[in-house]
């Protein structure tokens, strides 16, 4: 009987090292944050099929901001992860353009009057890859409440890096309270 219990404990453990403590799912998608408009702090997307999702909190916590300075608007949407040479962030915005609207913008390059979208890679000596008048990509704010500072929408672009290499950044989505 001894063994019979011991063998029982045995194969409960052994049954229990093959399960998926962290239950993640597999498909890169799924590992995305949900596409909510509720001011949840949630940035994600797919960097050629890969989920990029920024930690919930730190220095590399998405984080956005709307400001209207000199007579213009200035937006900033942003997450990373990583740090130092491993860092990784995408950078959302638009400078000096009118009231923000509940509309698609394309991303251009990244000069007064655009919107634009980057990929950095690196540290203080990182690469920053930018979308452009010829490769542009497509911004959508689904919500943007300016009682509450809330700021939702959709993204995606395809930037090249110094190699000629496409980086395509797919089914970007963020959902946050912005500062002004």
């Amino acid at each position: 009987m001894k063994n019979l219990l011991l063998a029982f404990a045995m194969l409960l453990i052994v049954s229990n090292c093959n399960k998926n403590d962290d239950d993640q799912p597999t498909n890169p998608i799924d590992q995305l944050p949900p596409a909510t408009q509720t001011g949840a702090q949630t940035f994600g997307c797919l960097i050629n099929g890969e989920a990029f999702v920024p930690p919930s909190f730190g220095s590399n916590s998405p984080s956005a901001f709307y400001q209207f300075v000199g007579g213009a608007y200035t937006l900033g949407i942003s997450g990373g992860t990583g740090g130092g040479t491993e860092l990784k962030s995408i950078n959302l915005g638009c400078l000096d353009m009118p009231l923000i609207e509940e509309i698609n913008y394309n991303l251009l390059e990244f000069v007064t009057g655009n919107y634009f979208g980057e990929y950095y890679l690196g540290g203080g000596n990182g690469e920053i890859y930018s979308t452009t008048v010829n490769n542009p990509g497509t911004l959508t704010i689904t919500r943007f409440d300016q009682d509450n500072f809330i700021i939702s929408g959709t993204f995606e672009f395809t930037v090249v890096d110094n190699d000629g290499n496409e980086i395509n950044i797919t089914n970007g989505r963020f959902d946050m309270n912005y500062t002004n």
